[in-house]
């Protein structure tokens, strides 16, 4: 149950419904030019006729209305006549499009902490790849799904007992599979951080059985909801659609938390036991991350990804990404482009373990606010003196190589 509330807490801090909400509206404004663009490129490789029946599959929770749903948005689509809209037209169904993607990695990013999004350049050429390739892998697989019984291979085995009744349900449970690993696509490569496939598949997975029960739910909703359409007449149907939309990206956000929180389980630790990071936490996090760093310097390796040091450390990047950010605002860090990450701003002898923690604000001068004197502010000041003095000529390289003896 701890893991439950954990999950709970994080959901309701990172403000998912609201930004779920903002993904809905994002959703309205792009779904014709997404569609579109989607079209126009499955057009390209012949499968475009596959685009109807996945769209009212997916819409299949709204019952009876999806149909009528999916007919008028496959008429918007094909009313769009890419081809008189000109560079500017193009260019705005395309910005629009993207603009999709990119809310998508934005919520993302905010489930694991990522505070450095993707520059401009690798959005536009990682998000058209998606729009470009993803359609066309997604949709050809559901169109040799769809024609395997046809083939006449596939009839041979279904006349096999065994295999005739394995093959059926292959074929009904791949739907399933598809949508699992469109999730786990999304939880792999669309956060700018480095995500494990072994978390990402299993946020696949929770998404997909989500999927699952939200849809019989809300199907069974709907023929419970006579008077809706007896109140609201014929925007019903609008509204049964933005609750569904509503509901299928919290659903897709619920995914992504599993798997930040499979992924860096001391989230959980953290809460268990106590919930806060005290001072005393954050020197030894900093320290630890910076003599990580200086070993990776002194034996010639390249900056280290953020991502890998607080999988090394066993912490999650929410708590580390902020001491390097201090860290490189104090001259200690630098952050490096290519390849990417971060490393040592200067030697590590020249670097005293006192100036990290000035940097990270545990040993600095105390004083009081209106410049007054006081017995508790002398006790602290000759702490923080006794601390400098036991710390002097203390740096990263002899803390590395020669490490402080423990009894």
């Amino acid at each position: 149950m701890d893991l439950v509330t954990t999950g709970v807490e994080k959901y309701q801090a990172d403000l998912l419904s609201v930004r779920a909400m903002g993904l809905t509206y994002t959703t309205l404004l792009s779904l014709v030019p997404f569609l579109a663009v989607t079209f126009s490129v499955l057009k390209a490789f012949g499968v475009q006729n596959q685009l109807g029946p996945v769209l009212a599959r997916m819409l299949e929770p709204l019952g009876p209305e999806a149909v009528a749903i999916t007919q008028q948005v496959i008429t918007f689509v094909n009313n769009q006549q890419v081809g008189v809209l000109g560079a500017v037209g193009v260019a705005g169904l395309f910005y629009t499009t993207l603009s999709l993607i990119g809310k998508v990695e934005e919520a993302l990013n905010a489930i694991w902490r990522v505070r450095r999004p993707r520059s401009l350049g690798r959005q536009f050429s990682d998000y058209l790849s998606v729009v470009l390739v993803g359609p066309v892998v997604i949709f050809s697989a559901l169109a040799l799904t769809a024609s395997a019984h046809s083939h006449w291979v596939v009839q041979r085995l279904l006349e096999l007992k065994p295999l005739g009744i394995v093959i059926p349900l292959v074929t009904r449970v791949m739907p399933f599979v598809l949508l699992c690993a469109v999730f786990t696509f999304v939880y792999k490569f669309v956060p700018h951080t480095q995500v494990r496939l072994g978390s990402a598949l299993l946020g696949g997975l929770v998404a997909g059985l989500l999927w699952q029960v939200a849809g019989v739910w809300f199907a069974t909703f709907v023929a419970s909801s006579s008077s809706y359409a007896a109140v609201y007449s014929s925007f019903a149907v609008l509204i049964l659609f933005l609750i569904w939309l509503q509901v299928g990206w919290q659903i897709i956000l619920v995914g992504g938390e599993v798997a930040y929180l499979y992924q860096h389980p001391g989230t959980y630790h953290q809460r268990t036991a106590g919930g806060r990071q005290d001072v005393r936490w954050r020197e030894w996090l900093a320290l630890a991350a910076l003599v990580e760093i200086t070993r990776r310097h002194l034996s010639g390796q390249p900056p280290t990804d953020p991502a890998r040091l607080a999988a090394a450390l066993g912490v999650p990047l929410s708590s580390l990404e902020g001491l390097i950010e201090e860290c490189v605002k104090g001259g200690i860090l630098l952050r490096a482009a290519e390849p990417p990450g971060v490393t040592l701003g200067r030697p590590p002898e020249r670097i005293a373990v006192v100036e990290i923690l000035d940097t990270l604000g545990g040993a600095g001068p105390l004083r009081l606010a209106g410049g007054g004197e006081d017995q508790i502010l002398g006790v602290l000041q000759r702490r923080d003196q006794a601390i400098r003095q036991a710390l002097t000529g203390v740096t990263l390289s002899s803390l590395v190589c020669h490490p402080p003896r423990t009894e």
